[in-house]
């Protein structure tokens, strides 16, 4: 299976001002026996770290959710995007894009501030140089479509043994990313079951665990994108996805905190598919603990 005929692949790329330096030994001796350490270690600061924080948030969390709506490839740095996901992809990282450059346009406004701060506390190894004079210049954040295709047979930049041997790796590349995405899919359906029959039972205090909303929401989020992303019709994990949706049917978690019969059906259930995750997957979820 050609899976291009499917979808394509997308690679984000994002850069960032890494706000550091790194010292030489005598640097860094010089500042210990002066007992400023709180902005040198083997680098120093050159500005606080905190004003980085927001920029750095914003790109973990496009990853994040860029991960959590394609499919895994193996091509380090791109992920596969289904063909009925790719409009929203681009315009969810589009709203990204607008926020990361929204953080980096308040931190470049402080940079000024910033930079007389850097100053007063590392003294000495305070040097202008280390500062760039256009400060949005190492920021970016972009990212593009790619499809792959087996190079032209007919083409006569190829020898014919080396198009066989590129139309070879193609086929081995297709059934690769055939196992990863089955099995990422597989995996993250497992993990949110364990999450939450893990928060039917009691803490060591004997107490209930806290049931927080994301632990239903990120159900109805994988249910959203399941039948797009399961290109390679896994139809074992599609009739457990199905069970899970009956199980919750779009109670909230509120809902269920607030009525006990409720958990408990739902606690019985989680756990029936839990069981048959471990003998369908042949991947038994929990570790038994013997006293």
């Amino acid at each position: 299976m050609n899976i291009f005929e499917q979808g394509c692949l997308i690679q984000l790329s994002v850069s960032k001002w890494g706000g550091v330096k790194k010292l030489s030994k005598d640097q860094i001796a010089k500042m210990v026996e002066n007992g400023n350490t709180d902005w040198v270690s083997a680098t120093k600061k050159l500005v606080d770290p905190e004003s980085l924080k927001p920029i750095c948030k914003v790109t973990n969390t496009a990853r994040s959710w860029l991960a959590s709506i394609s499919l895994p490839f193996p091509i380090p740095g791109m992920v596969f995007v289904p063909r009925d996901l790719i409009e929203r992809v681009d315009e969810t990282l589009s709203q990204y894009r607008s926020e990361f450059w929204g953080k980096v346009n308040a931190f470049q406004q402080d940079y000024a501030w910033l930079r007389e701060k850097a100053r007063l506390y590392l003294g000495e190894l305070f040097n202008e140089v280390d500062y760039p004079l256009d400060i949005e210049k190492p920021f970016s954040f972009a990212w593009r479509f790619v499809i792959l295709d087996v190079p032209n047979g007919n083409t006569r930049i190829l020898a014919p043994e080396v198009y066989e041997r590129e139309k070879e790796k193609f086929i081995q590349t297709m059934e690769e990313a055939r196992g990863m995405a089955i099995e990422a899919l597989r995996e993250e359906f497992a993990q949110m079951v364990e999450r939450i029959s893990d928060r039917f039972t009691t803490g060591p205090d004997g107490k209930p665990k806290v049931f927080k909303n994301s632990t239903v929401q990120s159900f109805y989020e994988y249910f959203e994108t399941f039948r797009d992303r399961n290109i390679f019709q896994d139809e074992a994990l599609s009739e457990l996805v199905d069970q899970a949706q009956r199980v919750l049917s779009g109670r909230s978690a509120e809902e269920i905190r607030n009525n006990q019969n409720l958990r408990e059906q739902i606690r019985q259930n989680m756990a029936s598919i839990e069981e048959t995750m471990g003998e369908v997957f042949n991947q038994p979820r929990r570790k038994i603990r013997i006293e």
